[in-house]
């Protein structure tokens, strides 16, 4: 049988086809996927010589090939071109004959997540540089494929340290720290606020925590300062922060510690106002009991009293009160 080659501007679209169309796969880093595409010749008398090529490409919305990307190599973790593996060399198929090509897919180790898409042509051209000049102008059969690289990293952080002086007694001292270490792998901006409790469990204020979205990295630990907002209070009060972070900050962290407020000024005053009383209860008993005391230089008669049973005669030894010579 007389088998003719006819390069492709000349040859029937019916006579030659691949399959899939499409291949939709999610993989992780180091993940190794085979997979097969099927070359088919329909024609009769025609052999085709077929060469393969991979391109990276962009899609719509719709997931339509909007251009092709040229080639660039810079970066492994998020180029799926260096990824895909597939035969360099030409593919004969006799007429009505029907080959299968491997492709395997071999994730970087590193891999970032997404979703990448790239373009396997199996082009019949007369040599390579045709068959992907054919390909880049989009004019190409092949296998439109799309990995999504799952996100695998872990996100988690903890709150290492919540910190508020014991005696608060002016304002130097009203300084918050927040010590948050991030244990996972992803940088993340921890946000929220430290709310405030009167000793009767009553709210009496709040105050928002790094408001200025400072991130955090992977393994990085970081003091978020903040200030006590409460004035011109004494006694006891308690803290309790609050504080979301991840992917829609769907994680959260809690913390609680107690302290007391004693304001320099509240202190003098209430000091003053007890002395001041100490003082003027102290005058007070002074005066009261200055007058029942006894003074004998006030003439009052003392009253003498005998036991009963005392002998009214008097001995050497007793004095007698009747006798005022003695």
């Amino acid at each position: 049988m007389l088998t003719i080659f006819i390069p492709p501007a000349f040859s029937s679209a019916s006579e030659y086809s691949v399959r899939p169309f499409l291949m939709d796969k999610v993989a992780g880093p180091r993940d190794i996927i085979e997979e097969t595409v099927l070359l088919t010749n329909e024609s009769k008398f025609t052999k085709y010589v077929v060469y393969a090529t991979v391109n990276e490409i962009s899609v719509d919305t719709k997931g339509e090939i909007k251009e092709f990307v040229t080639p660039v190599m810079t970066d492994r973790t998020n180029t799926i071109t260096s990824w895909i593996e597939v035969t360099r060399g030409r593919i004969e198929i006799l007429p009505g004959d029907k080959k299968e090509i491997p492709v395997t897919f071999r994730i970087n180790p590193l891999a970032k997540p997404g979703e990448y898409h790239a373009f396997i042509g199996f082009v019949p051209a007369k040599n390579r540089d045709i068959a992907e000049d054919i390909a880049m102008k989009g004019e190409a059969d092949g296998v439109v494929v799309k990995i999504t690289v799952a996100d695998q990293r872990a996100d988690s952080m903890k709150i290492a340290g919540f910190l508020v002086d014991r005696f608060i007694t002016d304002d130097d001292k009203k300084k918050i720290s927040i010590v948050v270490e991030n244990l996972g792998d992803i940088p993340s901006a921890p946000s929220g606020e430290v709310i405030f409790y009167d000793s009767r469990g009553s709210e009496i204020g709040s105050v928002q925590v790094n408001s200025e979205a400072k991130v955090i990295e992977p393994g990085e630990t970081v003091t978020l300062t903040s200030e006590v907002p409460i004035d011109d209070k004494l006694g006891r009060f308690k803290a309790n922060v609050s504080l979301q972070y991840g992917k829609n900050m769907g994680a959260s962290l809690h913390d609680t510690t107690f302290f007391y407020m004693m304001p320099i000024h509240l202190l003098v005053t209430i000091f003053g106002g007890i002395l001041i009383v100490v003082i003027l209860v102290t005058l007070l008993l002074r005066r009261t009991f200055s007058r029942d005391n006894y003074n004998d230089e006030d003439g009052e008669e003392v009253l003498m009293y005998v036991r009963e049973g005392h002998t009214q005669n008097p001995k050497e030894h007793d004095i007698d009160l009747k006798n005022k010579t003695q």
